[in-house]
Formats: structure tokens, C-alpha cells, sequence
């Protein structure tokens, strides 16, 4: 009996595809290993986001191969699209990029009946013209929520940003599938749905003649599981929550309170820079909207500090327009260059200034976060719980809008919806 190890790096994306590969494994009667060392099969989902991220996944590489040398090492995802050669000289005896996923357990077949031959590639030079890859598969987890993948690829281009060459045309999932996923997974008994796709506002506008898009996509799921305790969105464009997204924030009391929208730039002018699709003004505008109807709703994102030319003036014009918003969190990185990309091409600033702007935001957004939590202090609210911790008899889990709560348990209550008084001494970070 063969066992299959797993391990993602990078965005929940790669998790919910690994995960997906291993309800394939289990289905072919392979068995989950506890660590590399026992596997048979090692499958490493990579990230190419960052220079950073290149390093890690270069790194993982070797370290599983040393961990089992024995062992079949797949190596897949953005990271071996861009460094295919690179992944087969560090060891990887099957090597794929962002593109036929679902051909993993037939090339692992193959593996094994000639584990002596030439590592297998199979990335293609190109993956703009790509069509989705439906595994067939629903991807379990051991947790309470489920990730939910609709949609892959990008055809944003920002300035800043290699995904659309990495994980090719924006591709949507089919109706029908997401659908059964969804069913099966409340089915299963879990709690939470959480949608994920590298652009998912994107979704929709490659089916037919476009007209069924997210929303549409979301309303029949809804409706579909009336029980479903919570549905929540990974991350959507400002420019993608249209009417009738609204309109679903308003009507189901089930979309949880929490929206996490990017902005990466206060300044419209360095959202110029980016080649991003909206400017300040229209951002706040949609932030507006959605506390009419959602007055409560935390509202995360995501800033690059110290982009290419980015001038004291334009950082200035950041932190003010944060604090504008208010966000009740913002997730702070420094600009990361990327060869092939525009921004590559601009003058970049020094890395003192962009470590100083990283610091600068974080201490912004603790300060934000914080007023946002104690805002709840005192209320009654319902956490669904996700974790526990044997040693500290303690368990935990999120609210509708995303806080982090901990809460005595004497066993594991794993899926349990607990009501509970938000306080600072159950508040967790």
C-alpha cells in the first residue's frame, strides 16, 4: 500500500489543489503519510509570488528530496512553471508548472513503472490558453471549513505582478461542478465555505456569453444549502463587487462580515503606476456601500510599501487613505521586484525606505485592529471552532467577521458552533 505526502506553499489556492490530489490518491487506495520519510510519493505545490517565495520553494525542494530520496518528488505549481530545469536538477523525478494537475496520478503510475527513468516535465512554455483543470475530486479537509475552488489564472497584468504569466488566462470553474462540490462538502458536515481562485471576481466572464458571473454563482449556492452556516469570500477587486453582490450581502445573513478587498496603493497615482482598475476615490466609494449595509463588517487588505518611484508625498497619501478607510486590518509587504514585469523596469527604492513604510503600516494596522476588536468587547457572538490544543484545553475558532477566539474545552469540539461574550481574555491574535 502506497502513501502519498503533501505539502503547499504560497496561497490557499495550492492547498485546496493539493488537497483535491489527495482525495484522487486516496481514491487510487494510497494512504496519507505523517511525514516525507514514510511517503512513497512526495507532491510540493511552489509559489513564485516573490524573489522570497523563489527561494523557499528552491529550498523545499532539496529538503524533501533529502528527507526521502527514495521517494517519487512531484514538483508542480508557479515556481516550477518559471524554473522547470531548476526543479529537475534539485531533484524532482516528475516536474509540472501551473497547468495538468489532474495528470499527476497517471504520471505517478508512470513513475513507478520505470522508477529508473529520466525525470518527467511536462511544463508547458505557455499557459495563456488554458482551460480549467477539474480534478473530478472533492477536496476534503480536517478542519471545520472548506475551501472551495472556483476559478484559476489572471488577466489583470498589474505592473508589479508575474500570476498572469505563471497561472495563465483567468478560467472559471463550471457551474455545475462548484455546485456538487459545495453540496458535498455540506453534506460532509462542514460549517464554513470559504471561496478561493486567483482572481475570483473574475469569475464567470469565460462562460458562454459572460452573463453568469460570481454573484450568480454564489445566489445559487446559497440557495442550494440553505444550511450552510457560513460562506466567506478569500479576496475580491473593488471593481468586481457589483449591485448584485450588494444586493446578496444584504439578503443572506450567512455571507460572513468580513471582505477582504486589495488596495496596494493609497495614492492614485501610484495605482496608476500599478495599472490597477480603480483610484482612491472609487475604492471608498464601494467601502461605503457595503457598511450601508453591513455596518459591522471587517474590511482587510492588502498595501505594497515603497513601490518603484513611490515618492514621500505618495506614501503619505497611503497612510492617510488607510486611515480614511479604516480598515480592521491591512497585510503590509514590501515591493518585491519581478523580472519581466514592468515594475521591474522602474527605478526601485532603497530597501531602508521600503523596510521603514513596512513598519510604518504595521504599527497602523495593529492600532486598527485593535479598535476595531474592542468595538465587540462585550457582545455575544458565535465562533465556530477549529482547532484544539490538548496541552492547553483550549480551543479556537473565528467569528462571522473574522476575529480569533479562545475558549476553555476539556475535548476537541471540532465543527461546534459555540455563543460566546468577545472579551479581551478569550480576544487571540
Amino acid at each position: 500500500m502506497r502513501k502519498y505526502y503533501l505539502f503547499s506553499l504560497g496561497c490557499k489556492v495550492n492547498s485546496y489543489e493539493n488537497n483535491a490530489l489527495g482525495t484522487a490518491f486516496k481514491e487510487k487506495g494510497f494512504v496519507e503519510a505523517e511525514k516525507p520519510e514514510d511517503a512513497d510519493v512526495i507532491v510540493l505545490n511552489t509559489c513564485s509570488v516573490t524573489g522570497k517565495a523563489d527561494q523557499k520553494s528552491r529550498q523545499h525542494i532539496s529538503k524533501l528530496k533529502r528527507a526521502n530520496p527514495n521517494a517519487c518528488l512531484v514538483v508542480m505549481g508557479c515556481y516550477s512553471q518559471l524554473h522547470a530545469e531548476v526543479a529537475k536538477s534539485l531533484g524532482a523525478n516528475i516536474v509540472l508548472g501551473s497547468s495538468m494537475r489532474d495528470a499527476v496520478p497517471s504520471l505517478v503510475d508512470a513513475y513507478f513503472a520505470d522508477p529508473s527513468q529520466e525525470a518527467i516535465v511536462q511544463v508547458k512554455k505557455s499557459v495563456r490558453h488554458e482551460d480549467y483543470d477539474e480534478l473530478g475530486v472533492t477536496a476534503f479537509t480536517d478542519a471545520a471549513r472548506a475551501y472551495l475552488k472556483i476559478q484559476d489564472g489572471c488577466d489583470n497584468f498589474c505592473s508589479y505582478c508575474l500570476i498572469p504569466t505563471l497561472r495563465g488566462n483567468s478560467r472559471s470553474r463550471k457551474p455545475g461542478a462548484v455546485l456538487r462540490e459545495a453540496q458535498a462538502l455540506v453534506n460532509d458536515g462542514y460549517k464554513e465555505i470559504i471561496i478561493t481562485g486567483i482572481h475570483i471576481g473574475g469569475y464567470g466572464k469565460d462562460l458562454g456569453d459572460g452573463s453568469y458571473r460570481l454573484a450568480d454563482l454564489l445566489e445559487d449556492m446559497l440557495k442550494q444549502n440553505p444550511n450552510l452556516f457560513r460562506l466567506r469570500i478569500s479576496s475580491i477587486e473593488e471593481s468586481e463587487i457589483d449591485d448584485h453582490f450588494l444586493a446578496l450581502l444584504a439578503k443572506y445573513p450567512n455571507i460572513v462580515d468580513h471582505l477582504h478587498i486589495p488596495l496596494q496603493s493609497g495614492s492614485s497615482t501610484v495605482l496608476q503606476r500599478m495599472r490597477r482598475k480603480y483610484d482612491t476615490e472609487a475604492f471608498i466609494e464601494k467601502i461605503r456601500r457595503i457598511r450601508e449595509i453591513r455596518p459591522d463588517i471587517a474590511i482587510t487588505t492588502d498595501v505594497i510599501a515603497g513601490f518603484p518611484m513611490e515618492s514621500d508625498e505618495e506614501w503619505k497619501e497611503t497612510v492617510s487613505f488607510c486611515e480614511r478607510v479604516n480598515f480592521s486590518e491591512i497585510h503590509v509587504f514590501p515591493f518585491s521586484s519581478r523580472p519581466g514585469t514592468f515594475a521591474a523596469s522602474l527605478k526601485d527604492l532603497d530597501p531602508s525606505i521600503k523596510k521603514a513604510r513596512v513598519h510604518e503600516l504595521l504599527e497602523l494596522s495593529k492600532k486598527m485592529r485593535e479598535a476595531y476588536k474592542e468595538r465587540f468587547y462585550g457582545k455575544t457572538m458565535e465562533i465556530l471552532v477549529e482547532d484544539y490544543n490538548e496541552e492547553k484545553k483550549m480551543s479556537t475558532g473565528h467569528t462571522s467577521n473574522y476575529l480569533l477566539v479562545q475558549i476553555p474545552s476539556e475535548k476537541p469540539a471540532h465543527g461546534s458552533v459555540e455563543s460566546v461574550i468577545y472579551n479581551p481574555s478569550i480576544a487571540a491574535d
